[in-house]
């Protein structure tokens, strides 16, 4: 099974990563609160108890620390999770278990960790190039397909899997796993763990042999 890895960082003095780190923490508290739109560097600045000054000098600018935002919630809260949820697909002993731990995970991840998923919500399909494309568009998600596509794959080769476009199948997942990143954000009230229980049914009925 595919594992994340995390880049590796430039070197930075003890202070100095904490004061990004701290940054960082502020934006994702004003993205998840007031949106894209209702953000700016005056408000994390409030929210981290420093200067505005002190984002400049850490940051090139607004959109050089939203997409450090995104590189964090990517790296340590994704990194962290799958870390764990690769454990739990690597000790299931089927397709019909891995494909379980892997629904079961994402969502449960999710769900502990809605501020992270408001801000990366907020960044991902705003943050742009100077060209007006996304500056994390269809290829940032191309890893996730593909390594998503090897859980189907795997079900395949091993006969417990009718035959399914793995690709199609995992673009279709991922969308619903994704989806459920959205509407936590959106209604506070959502059940994510019986929406867990009805995807992991509703995917593992799909592809049973008939």
């Amino acid at each position: 099974m595919p594992r994340f890895r995390v880049a590796e960082k430039r070197p930075a003095t003890l202070t100095q990563e904490v004061r990004r780190r701290r940054i960082i923490d502020a934006a994702i508290d004003c993205l998840a609160r007031d949106g894209w739109h209702g953000t700016t560097l005056a408000a994390i600045a409030a929210q981290a108890g420093i200067s505005r000054g002190l984002i400049s000098y850490h940051f090139a600018g607004r959109d050089d620390l939203y997409a450090a935002v995104a590189e964090s919630v990517v790296e340590t809260v994704f990194g962290t999770g799958s870390a764990a949820m690769q454990q739990e697909i690597d000790a299931a002993t089927t397709a019909r278990g891995k494909l379980r731990a892997y629904i079961e995970g994402n969502l449960r991840f999710i769900g502990a960790h809605r501020r992270e998923m408001a801000a990366l919500g907020e960044v991902m399909p705003n943050l742009r190039r100077e060209d007006g494309t996304q500056r994390f568009g269809h290829d940032a998600e191309e890893p996730i397909i593909a390594g998503t596509a090897l859980l189907f794959e795997y079900g395949l080769s091993t006969g417990e899997f009718r035959a399914v476009d793995a690709r199609l199948a995992a673009y279709t997942l991922r969308r619903c796993i994704d989806g459920a990143a959205s509407r936590i954000v959106a209604d506070p009230g959502f059940d994510i763990d019986a929406y867990a229980r009805e995807l992991t049914a509703l995917f593992l009925r799909g592809v049973q042999q008939a």
